[in-house]
């Protein structure tokens, strides 16, 4: 490693927090936290949160783009959001993108500056866009023409002029699982490039639209660097066209996030601070080439900030070997706290939290939820030796679990801790039963 890459050290390329070690009794450390004190306290499922992971992700993203004169850093709210996350972000300087009317309402009651939202979607309703324009001076991120009419009426109403970048559609296709790519040609999200043009011309002339430039995201989980500096070059030749045909050029460039983690040894994503680095160069080369004036370079890191600072702790249940051999391991938890394996066969790494130094198993064991669906499958093959009462910890959970988690086989939903210097503090209650029929209704006529 070098001394540039120690100085600027960036979680999404480690598998464990930053903060994970092991103690004396064998136990697995997060936060100053031990992780089997925190399973006596808080019950499991239990999703951990490592704040100094978050720290270190943010300033990793900080200092690889440091050089860049006119910069903002907003947090992808999508990944994890509640009301806690939306005080750290704002406390460590990041802005907040945010993709609803409930992460919206989130980000209102937690108080953050309405400036320093941005607000996207690609069918954003009346009732949503309303909201946001009423709460104060964010930035939407259109995604089509009917928006665009519909948010200039609406801040017509209200007397304002509603500031916008347009999303398009930059035809860059990274490596990742076709469920989260976004920006490919067929994508669902935002205007294709043969309509921008037309698409800017109509904005310009809204009286209550103040077009300020452009945003392109190409997807999730990517891992390696050439995706993104190409969309920076597709970007920046829209602007030079832009400016040619119509004398617009962009005060802001959103070029996205969606870098990925290392959820296994298999994965080897490039770091934060060298993806800030080639990011913010390639906006300046590219731009300075061009002769056109520099934007204001807006990232949307999201899973490369929080995704290392989750694990999610389980108790080791039932535990049998099938007539073909093959090992389960149940546990406490699974698909409806952690929707990814079924969804995008997503793998993840996984330790025994109360014998963190035990041998490893000879054979594999496969790791499997509660739920009914047999596809509840946490991780096919690990090599733990894992009994009836053991803690087992899923690194890489931070993102898109809390986010995308449900009550299936009517299940309550985990709690959330954030650990910190020894300390941890619920920032997202754990459900009980009667949470789950809180809403439930019956029908008079059953009851007489």
């Amino acid at each position: 490693m070098s001394s540039e890459s120690e100085a600027n050290p960036s979680p999404n390329t480690e598998i464990r927090p930053s903060s994970c070690r092991v103690n004396e009794a064998g136990h697995l450390v997060i936060g100053g936290c031990d992780c089997t004190e925190l399973a006596a306290k808080f019950s499991t499922p239990l999703w951990i949160i490592d704040e100094d992971t978050i720290c270190k992700g943010i300033e990793a993203y900080k200092q690889g783009l440091k050089d860049y004169p006119d910069l903002q850093i907003l947090y992808a709210g999508k990944a994890f959001l509640c009301l806690a996350m939306c005080h750290l972000v704002h406390k460590l300087g990041l802005g907040l993108d945010v993709v609803s009317e409930g992460e919206l309402y989130t980000a209102i009651k937690a108080g953050f500056p309405a400036e320093k939202i941005c607000m996207h979607g690609n069918n954003k309703s009346e009732s949503e866009l309303n909201a946001g324009l009423q709460y104060g001076d964010l930035v939407v991120v259109v995604d089509n023409l009917s928006e665009l009419e519909m948010l200039n009426a609406i801040a017509s109403k209200l007397g304002k002029r509603a500031r916008i970048l347009f999303r398009v559609i930059p035809g860059v296709e990274p490596d990742t699982h076709h469920h989260i790519k976004t920006g490919q040609h067929d994508s669902k999200f935002g205007i294709s490039l043969d309509e921008l043009e037309s698409a800017v011309r109509q904005a310009l002339a809204l009286p209550s639209i103040d077009l300020i430039g452009l945003h392109a995201h190409i997807g999730s989980q990517a891992q390696e660097i050439e995706p993104y500096l190409e969309n920076v070059d597709i970007l920046a030749d829209l602007a030079q066209s832009l400016k040619n045909s119509l004398n617009f050029e962009l005060r802001c460039l959103d070029v996205g996030g969606g870098l990925g983690i290392k959820y296994s040894s298999e994965d080897n994503p490039i770091s934060a601070y060298a993806w800030g680095q080639a990011v913010s160069r390639r906006v300046l080369e590219a731009f300075h080439k061009r002769d056109l004036r520099l934007p204001r370079l807006m990232v949307e890191p999201g899973r490369s900030i929080i995704g290392p600072a989750g694990v999610t702790l389980y108790t080791v249940g039932h535990c049998k070997q099938v007539a073909s051999g093959k090992k389960f391991v149940s546990v406490d938890g699974g698909m409806a706290d952690n929707p990814r394996p079924i969804t995008y066969q997503s793998r993840y790494t996984a330790a025994l939290a109360n014998r963190a130094n035990a041998p490893a198993a000879k054979d594999p064991q496969t790791i499997v939820g509660r739920y009914c669906e047999s596809g509840d499958i946490i991780i096919k093959e690990a090599y733990l030796a894992a009994s009836a009462g053991d803690l087992i910890a899923i690194f890489g959970t931070g993102a898109y679990n809390f986010s995308m988690a449900s009550n299936y086989n009517r299940s309550p939903r985990p709690a959330c801790v954030l650990v910190a210097d020894g300390n941890a503090e619920i920032i997202v209650e754990r459900e009980s039963n009667e949470d789950l029929i809180r809403k439930d209704r019956v029908p008079d006529r059953f009851l007489r």
